[in-house]
């Protein structure tokens, strides 16, 4: 049996709390549950025990206390104890600090209560420290005031409010003053700034006073002065400190404080950096960057000369009082503005900053109120300049010379006029226009136009399976230009390069080539470089996408319907090509538009990019009114597309055995191996896997151009949300066909041919007419004929049929009665095959009777003169 009247209270500190725990006289630990209720029947700070935490902390069990609970409950007198226990050594050198704290506070000495070990005792110093820290926070919460109360009784609860008011000075340059405001709670007496003294009835409350003046000095540094009063007296500086930080510290511990009724609604100013262009001179256009300027600053609705801003920031003035409103001078804009005028004044301003600064401000895009907005007076050439650039129908019309053998639509026209005015002023361009609104034509009207006035050829990059194109187009609408294809294994190279290059305007090349050749192509500095199918180039990152931009030319120009696919980086990577530097680095281009836009966060940048890219980026969709208005209900195309080097040779392994077979061949025999190596070259113009007759693992798109070419041109028209009908002949290339666009499109494929039953085919027609698919492969044959297909709104001839009367039905599928788009036509020809001399007899042989070439029998009566004719590969 133990005696309670006789134990020991002991104190050990705890990572900031305080582990309490009793002994015997015997040195015995005795269990909480016999001392808990009696030891804290009168503290209030732990609902009298009911919150004091038992624990057990090295096989020893007590009671976790806060720092604040031990603070308050080692002040009880030993009288208020029932057990009235010993304390400690530990325990009674914790009373003595918690005694005279108090004792200190209530003399008014709130804001001298030393922090540092003030005694001798069985206490470390950092153990003391940290406790006298501890408490001193908490005195300063409403606990701590509430403490207060309890022990010193009516002194400390008076019948009055105090509030802290905060004065603005009548003109801008005066003090701002910190008051105390008293508020009776008698409302018969009237609210009073307080004085050095009280009225003589509160005398007894300066005790109360002077603790509220310590705690607000305490919590708020800008307010402390020496004695029992706050400054009164503040800085601009010291009330800037105030309000944004000092403020919400009081008013989270329950102080009263008016503060001006402006402040919450107080803006930061914005401040507008402007530079009137000294120099105002048309060589303006031709030069790298500007720096003369006359700077003027904005802030607010005031404007400060360079001068007398350089003043005001030397005052470091954070609030300033404008036409009677006061605003918030943010330092880091001041810094801001100083940077750019330095920066300015020192490496110049590029034309291309402040074409930027003009389309963003005329596009009324906001500016981050993080940001300083920059602003350029501009001559007048200049502004007309940008006038142009923004406006298409201010542009000065350039017709193409004789030598253009085309006609261009009035939207063409705008284009050429387009391109030749930003040549004009050194500045590249991305045409965009969607997929058969003719970008070709516009180019070519552009070249026959830059080559009346420059010798120095130009460049034009495509992928491989678009050469054949630019050479059949440029050959028909700009006969006169010299073209020079720099592609294959035999390509020239070095000096033999350079002297071709001098008797040529056009010199043609593709993304791979001009990777393995950057070295000698950008040692040419070309009359202009334009990329076809730009896109190639989207990724900024690639090899391919560095050695395009190491290119060197006059003007530069990016084709492609599809700027964007997936990501805005895609956009930075064409105008890193087109206009280098204009949009930003890489890093400044993602933290000020990809996390902006792509990610929500700066909706508003969306406003800013449009503004800058809009005058350099030219896309008419064929849904623009006046567009549709003069195009024509359907538009052929042919895409005329290369054998890779192993179609190329097995194609001309398979004409030179059958000639060599035909001279031992006659009557029926002859005709069929004929029409059987007609078939086997048109499979092998598709795919060479179709003609060698392997597995579908083989059949990758790498082999062959045209499916390369199918795969480009589907991506295309998927991207628009447009359909399309691809025709074939053969069942084997369909099925080819649907495999791989299924996986490169990652999107289903419906393909429609004679094995099928009606109710399959109906239901595809269905699904197609229903808009839930979108690409729709058909044999020629089975769906050539009596089908409705108004969903689509392009046709691909994936290979050529002999008749061009069955070609024509096939294409009626999609352009017929219901169709209210324009029809875009796709052929595919294979350069230097048996496609394109059925192309050529088709077109040109308008003498043959039309019975002659309703099939392909007629090649079976040739001579195996005219069949080497006909058949033989033509490299060119």
């Amino acid at each position: 049996m133990f005696d309670l009247f006789h134990l020991t209270l002991e104190v050990e500190p705890v990572h900031g709390d305080f582990f309490l725990y009793c002994v015997s006289p015997s040195g015995q630990i005795l269990l909480p549950d016999t001392w808990k209720d009696a030891l804290f029947l009168w503290h209030e700070q732990t609902y009298y025990g009911s919150e004091a935490t038992q624990v057990e902390i090295n096989g020893k069990k007590g009671i976790l206390l806060s720092a604040w609970q031990m603070f308050t409950f080692i002040q009880l007198p030993i009288q208020q104890h029932v057990l009235k226990p010993a304390l400690s050594a530990s325990a009674e050198a914790y009373q003595q600090i918690a005694v005279d704290m108090t004792k200190r506070i209530i003399q008014g000495k709130f804001h001298s209560l030393p922090l540092k070990k003030q005694m001798t005792g069985s206490l470390s110093q950092a153990d003391e420290q940290e406790w006298r820290a501890q408490i001193k926070e908490s005195l300063l919460k409403k606990e701590g005031k509430d403490f207060l109360i309890s022990i010193e009784g009516e002194s400390y609860n008076p019948p009055f409010d105090l509030s802290l008011r905060i004065v603005e000075p009548t003109t801008d340059g005066d003090v701002w003053m910190a008051e105390t405001f008293v508020i009776p709670h008698d409302e018969a007496k009237e609210p009073f700034i307080l004085g050095r003294t009280l009225p003589k009835e509160w005398n007894h409350y300066e005790s109360y006073i002077a603790y509220e003046h310590e705690r607000w000095k305490a919590l708020a540094p800008t307010l402390y002065q020496k004695g029992a009063f706050i400054q009164s007296v503040l800085t601009d500086e010291e009330v800037w400190e105030f309000l944004t930080q000092d403020s919400a510290a009081l008013i989270k511990q329950g102080v009263s404080i008016h503060l001006p009724s402006w402040w919450e609604s107080l803006k930061k100013a914005t401040i507008k950096v402007s530079g009137a262009i000294e120099n105002t001179s048309s060589a303006l256009f031709g030069k790298q960057a500007i720096s003369s300027f006359r700077w003027s600053f904005s802030i607010g609705d005031q404007t400060f000369s360079e001068e007398e801003f350089r003043k005001l920031v030397e005052q470091k003035r954070r609030l300033l009082s404008i036409n009677g409103q006061w605003i918030q001078l943010d330092s880091r804009l001041i810094k801001q503005a100083q940077k750019i005028v330095k920066e300015a004044s020192k490496k110049g301003v590029s034309i291309h900053e402040i074409l930027k600064t003009k389309l963003t401000y005329m596009a009324d895009s906001k500016t981050d109120e993080e940001e300083v907005k920059v602003e350029f007076q501009l001559p007048a050439s200049f502004q007309s300049f940008i006038t142009s650039l923004t406006d298409l129908e201010r542009l000065p019309e350039v017709l193409p010379p004789s030598e253009f053998k085309g006609a261009l639509r009035p939207y063409q026209q705008q284009g050429l006029n387009w391109l030749m005015f930003l040549r004009k002023f050194n500045l590249g361009g991305c045409l965009a226009d969607d997929m058969g609104l003719g970008k070709t034509i516009q180019l070519i009207g552009y070249l026959t136009n830059i080559h009346q006035l420059h010798s120095s050829p130009s460049l034009i990059v495509c992928p491989t399976s678009l050469i054949g194109n630019w050479e059949k187009e440029l050959q028909k609408f700009a006969p006169s230009l010299r073209v020079h294809v720099h592609y294959g294994p035999k390509r020239t190279n070095g000096y033999a390069f350079e002297k071709i290059c001098e008797s040529t305007d056009v010199v043609i090349t593709t993304y791979q080539v001009a990777l393995l050749d950057v070295e000698l192509l950008k040692g040419f500095m070309w009359n202009s470089i334009s990329l076809d199918e730009a896109q190639h180039v989207k990724n900024p990152q690639t090899k391919q996408a560095r050695a395009i931009r190491q290119l060197q030319g006059r003007h530069k120009i990016a084709l492609t319907g599809t700027p964007i696919e997936n990501r805005l980086l895609e956009l930075w990577s064409l105008f890193e090509f087109i206009n280098p530097g204009y949009l930003g680095t890489i890093n400044s281009f993602k933290n000020r538009f990809v996390a902006g836009i792509e990610k929500g966060e700066k909706p508003e940048r969306t406003v800013e990019l449009k503004a800058l890219i809009q005058p350099f980026l030219l896309r008419r969709t064929k849904q623009d009114k006046n567009i549709a208005r003069s195009l024509p209900d359907k538009q052929e195309q042919k895409e005329y597309i290369p054998l890779t080097a192993e179609q190329a040779s097995l194609y001309q392994e398979l004409v030179q055995g059958m000639l060599q077979e035909t001279e031992e061949k006659t009557g029926f025999e002859r005709k069929g191996m004929i029409l059987q190596t007609l078939n086997k070259l048109k499979l092998l113009c598709n795919h060479p896997a179709l003609y060698l007759k392997e597995s579908a693992a083989k059949q990758t798109v790498r082999r062959s151009h045209k499916s390369e070419k199918i795969i480009e041109l589907v991506e295309s028209i998927r991207t628009q949300q447009e359909s399309c009908l691809i025709f074939t002949q053969y069942i084997e290339t369909g099925l080819m066909l649907q495999r791989t666009l299924e996986k490169e499109i990652n999107e289903p494929v419906l393909f429609l041919h004679g094995s099928l039953s009606k109710e399959q085919r109906d239901a595809m027609v269905a699904q197609f007419q229903a808009r839930k698919k979108a690409i729709f492969i058909l044999s020629l044959r089975a769906g050539g004929t009596g089908l409705n297909l108004t969903a689509a709104n392009h046709v691909i001839h994936f290979d050529r049929w002999w008749n061009p009367a069955v070609e024509n039905q096939a294409t009626d599928r999609a352009h017929r009665i219901g169709q209210n788009k324009f029809v875009h036509v796709h052929k595919f020809i294979t350069r230097g095959t048996i496609e394109e001399k059925i192309d050529e007899v088709m077109n040109q042989k308008q003498h043959l009777n039309n019975e002659l070439i309703q099939g392909d029998q007629w090649v079976t009566e040739l001579s195996n003169k005219e069949l080497q004719e006909l058949l033989a590969y033509r490299n060119e």
